[in-house]
């Protein structure tokens, strides 16, 4: 197996342990299809597992799975959630399975439940209109407390971006991106700013007096309402820095954004052990064996490393539904509705460091009005491209 999911190790090792017929072997590599290029004769993998494997689905990397989805099983189509299957699939052939997800959430301390006004979800105007009831000033007019800013956060930004319907694409030299729904963006983001915050030298302010914390502690402290972090992040954590604190999903027009890097497993074309891969791929998804998984990590206290399944929610519903609530007790009133699920689009394999080193800091300078965003994200990307070479 080739991952970029430290957590797969886990799973391989609770599924050797299983049985004595199949022996796993798993390596680590930032992007998985990636090093299929240079793959030696006989050194490519059987497996590939982790995050941003899609791109690999149009360059034929990836055997045809419908034989697991046929009448009756083994697998059955409507256990998983439905958008992640489709985000793995080409055609009616499914490429790949999806394994795990995360979605974006806003964190708050518990005794602030009345100000959220009984949401069970938070779109971008909830937010704002919540916010603003919870700003306060000292008589200098400078803020002491403020519900939430966008600015605080590059991955809110991107959010925001990607909720409005900007699409980011890009190839061996050049990002485009839909220009009239960014600038509408743009215009979005700075009149969230200057209408609830009276604009961003406040936020700034705000976040470097207040907002030197983890997530955690600043939506305990009291100055803000709401901090942004990952699903992975909020359970990721131990009960002690979560007990007295809850989060709902962030949407947008009833939908929630899956995280772009959701975990998907597949199957090389050229493997010559495609049975065996298959039998760990019907073992990895199942119910029971996920349930092993979860015990094993809390067992082991490995539940501090990581969150779930490779490190997210199931892809199975049940298993979120009803087996994770078991485990992490936060979820009991926040689990996913699969019907509000949106997955991402296709993003290349080192789409993260793209994504964290060039369109982030893009859009935050755009939004921001730094005078550094007259440097182009093709600049940025440039730059980027050259600090990859070396």
């Amino acid at each position: 197996m080739w991952t970029n999911n430290v957590d797969f190790v886990s799973c391989v090792e609770l599924f050797n342990a299983s049985q004595d017929k199949i022996r796993i072997v798993t390596y680590f590599y930032d992007a998985p299809t990636n090093k299929l290029a240079s793959a030696n004769k006989g050194a490519a993998p059987d497996i590939l597992a982790g995050s941003y494997l899609q791109a690999g689905i149009e360059k034929k990397y990836f055997e045809n799975l419908n034989s697991l989805f046929r009448k009756g099983g083994p697998l059955l189509r409507e256990d998983f959630y439905e958008p992640l299957l489709k985000a793995c699939s080409q055609g009616e052939k499914q490429r790949l399975i999806p394994v795990s997800y995360n979605l974006p959430a806003l964190v708050f301390y518990s005794g602030n439940y009345e100000k959220l006004q009984g949401a069970t979800m938070l779109s971008f105007d909830e937010i704002k209109e919540i916010s603003k009831k919870y700003n306060a000033k000292n008589r200098a007019g400078v803020y002491t407390s403020m519900g939430f800013g966008p600015l605080w956060s590059n991955d809110f930004l991107y959010l925001i971006f990607k909720d409005k319907g900007v699409f980011f694409k890009a190839d061996s030299q050049t990002i485009t991106y839909t220009e009239n729904m960014f600038e509408k963006s743009v215009v979005y983001a700075q009149d969230w700013v200057n209408e609830i915050n009276e604009g961003v030298k406040n936020e700034e302010d705000f976040a470097f007096k207040y907002l030197y914390m983890p997530f955690y502690n600043q939506a305990r402290n009291g100055r803000c309402l709401f901090s942004f972090a990952s699903s992975r992040d909020i359970l990721s954590l131990p009960d002690d820095k979560t007990r007295d604190l809850d989060f709902r999903w962030i949407c947008n027009d009833g939908k929630i954004q899956i995280e772009d890097d959701f975990v998907s497993v597949g199957i090389y074309t050229k493997s010559k052990k495609k049975a065996a891969a298959k039998k760990f791929l019907l073992w990895l998804l199942n119910e029971k064996s996920q349930r092993k998984i979860l015990e094993r990590k809390f067992k082991m206290n490995l539940e501090t490393d990581s969150f779930g399944i490779a490190g997210g929610f199931s892809s199975l519903k049940n298993a979120t539904e009803k087996i994770f609530p078991l485990y992490y007790r936060v979820m009991i009133s926040n689990t996913p509705v699969a019907e509000r699920l949106s997955a991402p689009q296709v993003f290349p394999a080192n789409w993260e460091r793209i994504k964290k080193q060039v369109v982030e800091p893009y859009i935050m300078a755009s939004c921001a009005g730094d005078d550094s965003k007259k440097k182009s994200i093709n600049e940025r990307y440039a730059d980027f491209l050259a600090s990859e070479v070396k």
